[in-house]
């Protein structure tokens, strides 16, 4: 699909392996506008499951397999759903314009961490404008089909509340049967503190593992 829109005129990033060191490498080094989310086999809870989870990186459309519904896609935050089976030449036309009507993505907050997935943990959670579910950060940080047990997403993050202190922020924690969210305010100053706590999002159960999945990182609309 890559190889069909790169011929179409669409420029795009590299094609990258979900969950891979060199994704998450990637993900920070290019700070792509859109993520294009290839995922042909899976059914409609698993690719709901990965669009919000791609979405802490960047608004998401997904290039839908034929037959399959779109409702699942957009219900769980994709900015755009396409069909497989259009035209190179009309799909990139239109992940032109969805690019052109983007929402801005927050900046950056700094960098932390000593390996490219931890400093994505970091950068994901330090300039996210709502919490972040753990399960999400664990099936991003995962495979698609082995997400990262919560144990050691709690351990990584627990590496990582010095830097945020560095960093002037507070790391605040929703915890609700045994699920987490997580946030960050500035911290007061001379304190560490965080202000005063937001109401508790509600909170998704875990699901079953889902297929393997492709991105595309989209460069800026120029």
């Amino acid at each position: 699909m890559a190889v069909r829109l790169g011929q179409a005129g669409l420029a795009l990033g590299a094609a990258v392996r979900w969950g891979s060191e060199s994704a998450c490498a990637s993900v920070l080094e290019r700070r792509p506008a859109m993520i294009l989310l290839d995922v042909p086999t899976t059914e409609a809870d698993g690719l709901a499951r990965l669009v919000r989870a791609a979405s802490l990186i960047a608004p998401v459309a997904v290039l839908r397999p034929e037959g399959r519904d779109a409702v699942a896609a957009f219900t769980a935050g994709a900015f755009d759903v396409l069909d497989r089976q259009r035209p190179a030449a009309e799909l990139a036309w239109r992940i032109h314009a969805d690019l052109r009507r983007r929402p801005p993505m927050p900046e950056p907050r700094g960098s932390a961490g000593s390996t490219a997935s931890q400093r994505l943990l970091f950068d994901l959670i330090a300039r996210a404008q709502a919490p972040v579910c753990c399960h999400h950060l664990r099936l991003l940080l995962g495979t698609t089909c082995l997400p990262m047990t919560l144990r050691a997403l709690k351990a990584r993050i627990q590496r990582l509340l010095p830097d945020f202190a560095d960093h002037g922020l507070a790391l605040i924690v929703d915890q609700q049967w045994g699920l987490a969210t997580y946030r960050t305010r500035s911290a007061a100053p001379g304190t560490g503190a965080p202000g005063p706590p937001k109401s508790r999002p509600p909170l998704e159960l875990p699901a079953a593992p889902v297929p393997p999945a492709s991105i595309v990182q989209l460069p800026t609309a120029t």
